[in-house]
């Protein structure tokens, strides 16, 4: 029976695969990572990880059990529970379920998303698994803007508070002043929707705070996009409409057919003592005259735009006065 216990112990720190998913097979990456993992361990490394660290072990024989560990998870493909793989230390470098896997690539951990339409709890199980506080939500978006972090809150060590005066890193939100990146692979593919493409997030090893990441992903038929007020944005729905001075109702309806855009409305209402916007009201389209005018557009989901209106012109556009508040749900 010591055979049996020798080999329960050298398993606890080795990568999981769990039963029924891809990675299960011998041939999956759940399966390599645990190959990698029996390869890479060191005598010893898995007594010091149980907290019962044995001052005498015969290299040999527990070399030989590893090779027979290995042998085992390539003829049965899989062991219970999610893939999990630890260094030395007792820090896990590598992680997957079947939402996503992350692996510890140099000063790195990089995080393959696998399902952009899980549940966003298997996130951050796998990113607690790894030691990082990453709360990574998916939400819905417009083509244009899927892998695409649509907003970071950075708190604790690594964080500051950002300069209201300054401009946009190009490079994208930063970690202790290393890139937060996020791509698709193959570069150009559609999560969700091609079923090779990943999306692939890199954040900082080092990095001890909380950061919650808002990430475009692929919207379901019928989806309301996260994204709504991008509609105007570069490769968006209204790309190169112009309202910053405001325009009439029946321009922007030209512009809606020309896209093969079905325009809905909401009513701006503006607090008569400050002159700000309160709120908006849905608005029906035979209550809207052409005249009217046209403040500002958002994307609704695939084929819809709404436009904000009021019956006369303002004296200026209260969007670009302060922060419009988000469309009622």
């Amino acid at each position: 029976m010591r055979n049996v216990d020798e080999i329960n112990e050298l398993l606890r720190p080795l990568a999981r695969v769990e039963p029924g998913q891809p990675d299960s097979h011998a041939s999956g990456t759940g399966a390599r990572a645990l190959l990698a993992s029996i390869a890479a361990q060191e005598p010893g490394i898995a007594a010091e990880g149980l907290g019962r660290p044995r001052r005498h072990v015969v290299r040999g024989p527990r070399r030989l059990v590893l090779g027979l560990t290995a042998a085992a998870v390539l003829a049965t493909g899989i062991v219970v529970g999610p893939s999990l793989l630890e260094d030395g230390r007792g820090v896990a470098v590598s992680y997957a379920n079947s939402a996503m896997e992350i692996l510890r690539e140099g000063s790195q951990y990089v995080a393959r998303i696998k399902d952009p339409f899980a549940d966003h709890d298997k996130y951050t199980q796998a990113f607690h698994a790894v030691g990082l506080n990453v709360n990574l939500r998916p939400v819905p978006v417009s083509p244009g803007s899927v892998g695409k972090i649509l907003g970071m809150i950075i708190a604790g060590k690594g964080s500051s508070r950002p300069d209201p005066e300054a401009k946009p890193d190009p490079s994208g939100p930063r970690i202790n002043g290393v890139p937060l990146t996020m791509e698709t692979t193959p570069r150009g593919c559609r999560p969700g929707q091609d079923s090779h493409c990943l999306m692939v997030m890199r954040i900082p090893a080092g990095f001890t705070g909380n950061v919650d990441v808002r990430l475009g992903r692929q919207a379901k038929p019928g989806e309301e996009y996260a994204n709504f007020d991008s509609a105007m944005a570069p490769g968006e729905m209204f790309d190169g409409v112009r309202l910053r001075n405001g325009r009439p109702v029946d321009d922007i309806l030209a512009e809606a057919r020309k896209r093969n855009l079905t325009a809905v409305f909401s009513l701006i209402r503006t607090d008569k003592k400050t002159g700000n916007m309160s709120s908006f009201q849905p608005l029906p389209a035979d209550r809207v005259g052409p005249g009217w005018i046209v403040w500002n557009a958002w994307q609704v989901k695939a084929g819809v735009i709404r436009l904000l209106v009021t019956p006369e012109r303002l004296p200026e556009n209260p969007f670009y006065e302060g922060s419009a508040p988000p469309p009622a749900s």
